[in-house]
């Protein structure tokens, strides 16, 4: 508690910042506007500056012009004197409730947030750049993309659909991943138990699909292990592409009487990588696949950096080629149809619009693409030089059951996390290589009987 309250008193301030750039910002929709729309705004006399924030702008607009730009847009909003000059951006989710981060959760004043982002009003706090050196938030910045919708620029044609892929996506079946969610959820997967006994069935289930299983845990203190079923190429069989999600769940203050279920967070996520695991199997790839289930997500990331760490120590780093992560995946609000496609640097943007590319012919989600994603397993392989994404619904920060007794697969939609499932699939297919002709018709047979 002492510590609680020093920290509370270095970053709180006891009066108000002096400010001298305070001003009216315009919310506008630009939901599916178009490329060329969305450059005319930005390119707008009357547009001092902007932010995009998917399918939303902030603009920055002199009061006598804002007639005139309100013909061509669609105003939402206005946000009446907003203090420029305190101003920071967040992403939104993943975060640990301890800290920094808990006093963030209580203290910051939001000033408009939109799917993985917002707005957020530093005068509670003395210290910005110790604020700054918090993952999820960075300093702001004018005429700054945020996130922004695959369809709202220009089609590079990065992808066309393709029969072939059709037809190993329309195998995913919601049925079968939203009942491993359910088994997943029904144990407390933040007991060191129950993630064995959890292990235990992941492992199980990568057997049976004729992968060749692991585990790495290089902390005998931790709970459980990582779970990892490898399927070696024909081709390319040094050539490994990761698919991964965290395990392990918690809830806000790790009362251990208190149940834990972590349906989207992240039984989600994890039976995302089953059930691509359950449909790829049927096939021979050229390139190697990597099915990861990470423990200690929730305590920093600690189990993908132990198993970074374990692919260094062993020579096979070099490998990996890419890394697809999934958390969070299937929690729906106001019966909205997005996901994000993220990662924390614009290194890995192709990756990120690839995913995306692949949602949008292969499901009817609207995809939006983040350069500032944090706080989840994709970071251990990012961080070591590999490109990696990661896929989640945009609310993490408003999902009521978020790290609570709560995060129940009831209250989860298996055609929003199917779609993302679908997403991360066929971005998997095109770079492992997979011969559709190969399939084992009686494997086929026997394994639509195989329960969860």
């Amino acid at each position: 508690m002492q510590n609680t309250f020093r920290l509370l008193g270095l970053l709180l301030l006891s009066g108000t910042a002096y400010s001298s750039d305070i001003r009216d910002l315009t919310i506008i929709n630009i939901d599916n506007i178009g490329p060329n729309k969305i450059l005319e705004i930005k390119n707008n006399s009357t547009v001092d500056w902007w932010v995009e924030m998917g399918d939303k702008m902030i603009v920055a607009v002199g009061n006598d012009q804002m007639d005139k730009l309100s013909k061509s847009v669609t105003v939402l909003n206005t946000l009446k004197d907003v203090d420029v000059d305190n101003l920071a951006f967040q992403t939104l989710g993943h975060c640990d409730h301890s800290g920094l981060d808990e006093h963030l959760h209580s203290q910051l004043d939001v000033v408009f947030a939109n799917n993985s982002s917002q707005l957020i009003d530093l005068k509670n706090f003395v210290n910005k750049n110790q604020v700054y050196g918090h993952d999820s938030i960075g300093p702001f910045s004018k005429n700054k993309v945020l996130s922004y919708q695959y369809a709202n620029r220009q089609n590079q044609e990065l992808l066309r659909g393709n029969s072939d892929v059709q037809l190993l996506i329309d195998k995913v079946d919601a049925d079968r991943w939203f009942s491993q969610v359910e088994y997943l959820s029904s144990l407390d997967r933040m007991l060191a138990a129950d993630l064995v006994i959890a292990g235990d069935w992941l492992e199980t289930k990568f057997e049976d699909l004729g992968f060749v299983t692991s585990r790495v845990s290089l902390h005998a203190n931790y709970r459980g292990s990582n779970v990892l079923g490898f399927k070696q190429g024909t081709t390319r069989p040094d050539d490994w592409y990761v698919v991964g999600a965290h395990l392990d769940s918690r809830n806000q203050t790790w009362n251990n009487a208190l149940p834990s279920p972590g349906a989207e967070d992240n039984a989600s996520g994890c039976s995302g990588v089953l059930e691509v695991a359950n449909v790829i199997s049927q096939y021979q790839t050229d390139a190697s696949i990597l099915f990861m289930c990470f423990i200690e997500e929730e305590s920093g990331l600690l189990g993908s950096k132990d198993v970074v760490t374990q692919l260094s120590n062993d020579g096979d780093i070099s490998k990996v080629k890419t890394m697809l992560n999934m958390d969070m995946i299937s929690y729906r609000l106001d019966d909205r149809n997005v996901a994000i496609a993220g990662t924390n640097t614009s290194s890995y943007q192709t990756l990120a619009e690839t995913v995306a590319a692949n949602g949008a012919l292969y499901s009817d989600i609207d995809w939006q693409i983040s350069l500032n994603m944090c706080c989840t397993d994709f970071l251990s392989f990012s961080n070591a030089g590999i490109p990696a994404v990661t896929s989640n619904q945009p609310d993490i920060g408003t999902y009521f059951g978020y790290h609570t007794v709560n995060d129940l697969s009831e209250n989860l939609d298996p055609v929003l996390g199917s779609g993302i499932v679908k997403a991360n699939l066929a971005t998997l297919i095109n770079m492992v290589g997979v011969d559709f002709n190969s399939i084992d018709l009686i494997f086929m047979n026997s394994f639509d009987s195989i329960n969860p």
